[in-house]
This record gives structure tokens, C-alpha cells and sequence, in this order.
């Protein structure tokens, strides 16, 4: 198309409900099919079956609530990563938590919170569902206060870089001191 305008005036005229609308380059496009060429191959693990695999080593246990979420048809990539490890310690019993908290971040078998991609869809998701908070990794933090500033978003951002480093903002947002 000519333009993003181009493009939003289009789904606007079309009734499409969208976030936002992205240029890419040819270079993202043939990064992504390269990417999914080694998966095809066996040569690079899906996204999937990474975050599964993290998840559950760093958990120590392979849990049911892990399984359900990854067998949805809609999941793609690893971002789901954190949210689905603090699940897990909830349901375990290791801590509680009673407030509305969005989470994004891929992590690492022993619990480092890893970068993720589409940032800023993220951002305005929460802010879309009123979400007062958001749990990003560190790596993330300067491209997300970029995006806040840019779209005067209304969602306070919280970064980590570690799993336990939630864990103790989550606790402390519930009024407990771990």
C-alpha cells in the first residue's frame, strides 16, 4: 500500500478492529521464513516448545495449566513465558496475588526474563483492558518508556529481569514484604 494511513483508512473503512499498523522490512520478512525454514528442518526449536520446556524445568514439574495454554491453536512465540511460570508458583501455593497485573516475558530454564517482541501491541492491550499494571523484562524497558511516552499511555510499566524479581514486585503490590 502507499502509506500506513493508506492502510489504517482501510481497515477503518473495512470495520476491521486493529491496534496499530507497522511497516516491515524485506529483511523481517525473509528473517521470519528463514526462521521457520529451520524449524520445518528440525534445525530450531519452535517458540512453543522452548517456552514449554523452560517453564516446566525452571517449575521443576511438568503442570496441566502449561499444557492447556500450549495446546490452544492461537499461541505463537515465547512471550507467554512468565505469566505461565508465576502461574505455575501460584497454583504451587508459593505466593498469592489479588491484583490485575498484565505480564509479558519469555524466560530462560533457570527463571532470567528474556526480551520479547511486539512490545507495543502488548502495552495497548493492557491499556485497552485497563490493566493499571505491566511486567516487562529489563531488556524491554527503554523501548516500552519510548512507546509510553509516544502514545501517552496510562499503564504503569514494572520491568525484571528475573522471575523472582516479579515475584517479589507482586508481593509487594498485594501489601506483603518477602
Amino acid at each position: 500500500m502507499e502509506s500506513i494511513q493508506s492502510v489504517e483508512n482501510l481497515l477503518i473503512k473495512q470495520q476491521v478492529p486493529f491496534l496499530d499498523v507497522a511497516e516491515i522490512t524485506n529483511l523481517e520478512i525473509y528473517a521470519s521464513k528463514n526462521k521457520q525454514i529451520l524449524k520445518w528442518l528440525h534445525l530450531q526449536k519452535n517458540e512453543g516448545d522452548e517456552m514449554k520446556e523452560n517453564v516446566i524445568h525452571y517449575l521443576g514439574k511438568e503442570d496441566e495449566h502449561i499444557n492447556d495454554f500450549i495446546n490452544q491453536d492461537n499461541i505463537g512465540g515465547n512471550s507467554a513465558g512468565l505469566g505461565l511460570a508465576l502461574t505455575g508458583l501460584i497454583l504451587r501455593g508459593d505466593f498469592q496475588n489479588n491484583v490485575a497485573i498484565a505480564v509479558t516475558g519469555a524466560i530462560s530454564e533457570n527463571g532470567d526474563v528474556l526480551p520479547i517482541e511486539v512490545l507495543k501491541e502488548k502495552i495497548l492491550i493492557a491499556e485497552k483492558y485497563g490493566l493499571p499494571y505491566l511486567i516487562i523484562p529489563t531488556k524491554n524497558a527503554e523501548e516500552a518508556a519510548q512507546i509510553q511516552e509516544e502514545q501517552k499511555i496510562n499503564v504503569k510499566i514494572l520491568h525484571v529481569s528475573h522471575i523472582d524479581e516479579a515475584v517479589q514486585l507482586i508481593n509487594e503490590m498485594n501489601g506483603k514484604n518477602k
